[in-house]
């Protein structure tokens, strides 16, 4: 069985601890209610004690005794990096980066004891399913914070993932039950289960799923990672699905497809597939879903809408897309906040409308010498209020939707996921509004963004509030309205910032001149904007 190559620790090397006794000890000092100062020593001497020359049996007993303060300051650091916008600040990427390493400290500790596990050291015989389960759930940990920041995970990490449960399946403890007692809902684990929880987390796209959505999936996880075995041939669920297969040799995730070469395996769905499906349609009829054991947090529709989403990622073959993408490499223009959208799109300055003001003696002589006024002002002013339009690079396109990346060192503002975007590909004159659907910040720093584009033609339109409440001098606020498209049958919308709509709320809408409407349904929302239907009012 081969074991990552590990650094061999030294005789001489000093450590905060040297045993569970000192360990134990050392702890009562560490300020967990100072939880950066509490990584930092953490770190620290999880570094050192890997350095430190012991026996494996007492480096298991350590490790063990400081898994419970790791977890705690672990858990209270990822508030600092997780649901940000992208790319990270620098505070926060510090913070990220010290996490993944203490995630991989622990990691590494269980590596040394692993090795002693492959050599066959007596003692540590019956301890092989406890350190490859300790080994596979710091690794999905490691991701899991990949995950929740938004970043790419490096192949290097499926590698490691794969190796973990090769070893295990080696030492013959794959399926060895486990305790542990961190989990938030069941402590029964083994191998097999802490590797099945990181790969079909890793299944679902979680560049798109919200911070919520991770975390209920992982709680799942937790439950139902026991449903799937690993067979080493390929398993039959149904006519047209291929088998789910994974390569222990091999730096990637389970995918759907031929058997391939390597060391591969397959992941057999049916018992998780079945779960789901019975979930799914109890939901549908009504029952809670607290009776179906999915959390007293897990709230219809989107309950419902989450579950069908992993049944499609993790039981059937990948979809056919119904609108083909094609590869580009343009160049496109971008920029997000309604200010920006409305000024881009408008080619203008927003100003109050019917708001009378005197030409100026600078503007009076441009008009008698250009015949205009000069337009510098409105260049000046996009750079006085930082509204930068940003280079994107497009890598694909469909008629629904844009894939494309920021390159680093090219100058933006950062992203949120369910934002609105405009852009404009370089072979359009007229920008397309769009809805970030997933984000991802790449290893080399490089912005990846999917949007969903909104239907219809934007143009820039003021908006104001009306009724017996609001006063007569109230002021018009920026928002955008999208163009109806009758061969799609898509009425026209309105695109308000959040906040703005109420059923039945009657408001003022500016275009070329004053129109009152009712707003009636919510179409979509996102984290700035909210898109509705409407119809215009007698005034």
């Amino acid at each position: 069985m081969s074991v990552p190559a590990l650094p061999v620790p030294a005789a001489g090397a000093e450590s905060q601890f040297s045993d569970p006794v000192t360990c134990k000890a050392w702890l009562e000092n560490v300020p967990l209610a100072n939880v950066a100062e509490a990584q930092r020593q953490l770190l620290a001497a999880i570094g050192e004690f890997n350095a430190t020359r012991v026996k494996a049996a007492i480096r298991l007993a350590t490790l063990e005794a400081l898994r419970e303060g790791v977890n705690f300051v672990q858990i209270e650091q990822a508030r600092r990096f997780t649901n940000r916008a992208l790319p990270m600040a620098e505070a926060e990427a510090a913070v990220f980066e010290d996490t993944i390493a203490l995630w991989d400290g622990m990691r590494l500790g269980y590596l040394l004891c692993l090795e002693a596990c492959a050599q066959g050291e007596a003692v540590m015989r019956g301890q092989s399913a406890l350190v490859c389960q300790r080994i596979l759930a710091y690794l999905g940990l490691r991701m899991f914070h990949h995950f929740r920041a938004y970043r790419q995970i490096p192949a290097a990490d499926w590698r490691a993932l794969n190796e973990g449960y090769a070893a295990a399946e080696q030492l013959n403890v794959a399926d060895s039950p486990v305790k542990d007692y961190l989990n938030r809902d069941v402590n029964d684990t083994s191998p097999r289960i802490a590797y099945m929880r990181a790969m079909l987390l890793g299944m679902v796209n979680p560049n798109e799923l919200s911070q919520r959505q991770l975390t209920f999936v992982a709680y799942l996880l937790e439950r139902w990672g026991e449903k799937v075995e690993m067979a080493r041939s390929p398993v039959d669920e149904g006519a047209d699905v291929p088998p789910l297969r994974v390569d222990l040799a091999g730096e990637h995730c389970a995918e759907r497809g031929a058997a391939g070469s390597g060391e591969v395996r397959f992941l057999d769905v049916r018992r998780l597939a079945k779960s789901l499906r019975n979930r799914i349609g109890l939901l549908r009829k009504g029952e809670s879903p607290s009776k179906l054991a999915l959390g007293e947090d897990c709230v219809q529709p989107s309950c419902e809408q989450l579950l069908v989403l992993l049944y499609r990622h993790w039981c059937q073959a990948k979809p056919v897309r119904a609108l083909e993408r094609k590869r580009v490499s343009d160049v496109a223009q971008a920029c997000n906040s309604m200010a920006m959208i409305h000024y881009y799109v408008s080619g203008k300055i927003f100003r109050q409308p019917g708001e009378q003001r005197e030409l100026s003696q600078k503007e009076r002589e441009q008009i008698a010498t250009f015949g205009r006024v000069s337009t510098r002002d409105e260049d000046d002013y996009s750079v006085v209020q930082g509204f930068l339009l940003e280079r994107w690079q497009l890598e694909d396109e469909s008629l629904q939707g844009l894939r494309m990346v920021r390159r680093v060192g090219s100058p933006g503002k950062r992203f949120a996921h369910s934002q609105l975007v405009a852009v404009r590909p370089a072979d359009s004159k007229m920008f397309l509004l769009g809805q970030v659907r997933w984000l991802m910040q790449g290893d080399g720093g490089n912005l990846h963004a999917g949007l969903r584009l909104l239907t219809g033609a934007p143009s820039a339109v003021a908006i104001r509030a009306t009724g017996v409440n609001v006063s007569l001098d109230e002021k018009y606020v920026q928002a955008l309205a999208l163009g109806g498209v009758a061969a799609l049958q898509v009425a026209p919308t309105l695109v308000l910032p959040v906040g703005w709509f109420k059923p039945k709320r009657v408001i003022q809408v500016f275009y070329d001149k004053p129109t009152r409407v009712r707003l009636n349904e919510l179409v979509e929302r996102g984290v700035d904007f909210e898109r509705v239907a409407f119809d215009q009012q007698p005034d």
